[in-house]
């Protein structure tokens, strides 16, 4: 009998656990993540990783028949070496849509560096980024998105060279 009644609470508990956290919850959610990746791309001139970057996000729509915009306004955004959260919204408005796929645009001017440097900067050759496959949002199935810059070794004495962009789907 007591095991019986603290199995009982135990279960309470845990499902009172996940649905305070969201882990029961249906909604539908997009969530865009950026982060700098010890990966190096084909210009890199440094010898070194930054520690951070500040982008400015301009805007991020989803693209298709109904553009929806995600962020409509810019803000600067600092990105690490883990995932830094640019945008998360309820995805209810929509649901039972398709888009074709999202495009990202930043500001042409990034700055960054390390500990011992922090006032660099680089022009971004091509401040859009697009991500061209097929979005559907279902009731209760969230979808989360990563910008990956690849930054190493692109920080050197005096300057920072660009980093390559790439998104997907995590």
């Amino acid at each position: 009998m007591k095991l019986t009644i603290t199995n009982l609470l135990f279960g309470i508990f845990l499902s009172s656990s996940l649905m305070g956290c969201g882990a029961l919850s249906d909604d539908t959610k997009i969530e865009i993540q950026m982060y700098g990746i010890a990966k190096t791309p084909a210009t890199a001139a440094g010898d070194r990783d930054p520690q951070f970057q500040t982008w400015e996000v301009q805007s991020i729509t989803l693209d298709g028949a109904e553009p929806a915009a995600l962020v409509t306004e810019s803000a600067d955004f600092k990105i690490v070496d883990r995932p830094q959260i640019l945008v998360s919204r309820n995805a209810k408005s929509y649901l039972g849509k398709t888009y074709t796929g999202m495009t990202v645009v930043f500001g042409p001017t990034v700055t960054g560096g390390d500990n011992s440097e922090d006032a660099l900067s680089f022009t971004i050759s091509t401040p859009t980024l697009a991500l061209t496959e097929a979005i559907t949002f279902e009731q209760g199935k969230s979808k989360t998105y990563l910008i990956k810059a690849s930054w190493e070794n692109t920080l050197s004495t005096g300057t920072m060279t660009e980093p390559t962009l790439e998104i997907s789907r995590q």
